[in-house]
């Protein structure tokens, strides 16, 4: 019987460092690109401080 290796869901990468996206009884995982590239969108929502210059 062999094993079933984890791979990203959107590319099939197996080599690189998988994130796990979801829990329960199917464990989907996503490499490094994919993972930022999916949740890039949050990131730049985010509310952002900018620093005023002292006049």
């Amino acid at each position: 019987m062999k094993k079933i290796l984890s791979s990203c869901v959107d590319c099939g990468e197996d080599q690189s460092v998988l994130t796990q996206v979801s829990s329960g009884p199917e464990i989907l995982f996503l490499c490094s690109d994919c993972h930022n590239l999916k949740y890039s969108k949050e990131v730049q929502n985010e509310i952002k401080y900018v620093k005023k210059e002292k006049s």
